[in-house]
């Protein structure tokens, strides 16, 4: 099931966020980083429920067999370049690793896109770094285009990694016309 987070949603929602991470940016990222990142849970928990009771950004969560599996935050982009009225922005989009290729993150991507055009966005923006393929090959498939020359570069556990925006206009995606209340 699809449906809005919750402020007691945070710890859970915090939870996927670290396991994500170590399981995605693997091949990405320092080991000492990535493990690393369990200390950061209450931290990540209280930014949570802050966001969640603020709804900024709006956050869906998937839900299976009553545990929290994934979630997508999405809301107005921060991009100068590409702010607008009518440009929002997937902030970010996790799913644990045991629900990779099940349609959990396909129903995740659905919501925040319906979410975003409820709230008249036309557009959206999203950063992934230049070496997560799999991410790639998602939004690519969603109809998401590379936005030439738009990298920039981050540093995370001593490590320099490039994150490359992609953008979509809801007109191409007939993806985002789907119901919040089931998996794809």
């Amino acid at each position: 099931m699809i449906r809005k987070a919750l402020a007691a949603d945070a710890k859970a929602i915090a939870q996927v966020h670290i396991r994500s991470w170590q399981e995605a940016y693997r091949d990405l990222m320092p080991t000492h980083y990535l493990n690393g990142l369990d200390a950061t849970l209450a931290q990540r928990e209280s930014y949570w429920a802050r966001s969640i009771a603020l709804g900024e950004p709006d956050v869906w969560v998937a839900q299976v067999d009553h545990q929290i599996v994934g979630w997508i935050a999405v809301g107005a982009s921060r991009d100068e370049d590409a702010a607008g009225a009518a440009t929002g922005e997937v902030m970010a989009r996790y799913v644990l690793a045991g629900y990779w290729q099940t349609g959990v993150g396909l129903a995740l991507w659905r919501a925040g896109l319906l979410g975003l055009r409820e709230q008249g966005f036309e557009r959206l923006t999203l950063w992934v770094l230049a070496r997560n393929d799999r991410a790639i090959r998602f939004y690519r498939k969603a109809g998401c285009r590379e936005d030439a020359g738009s990298e920039r570069s981050l540093e995370r556990g001593g490590a320099a990694l490039v994150e490359v925006r992609y953008r979509l206009g809801f007109e191409a995606c007939a993806c985002a016309s789907s119901s919040h209340s089931t998996l794809a």
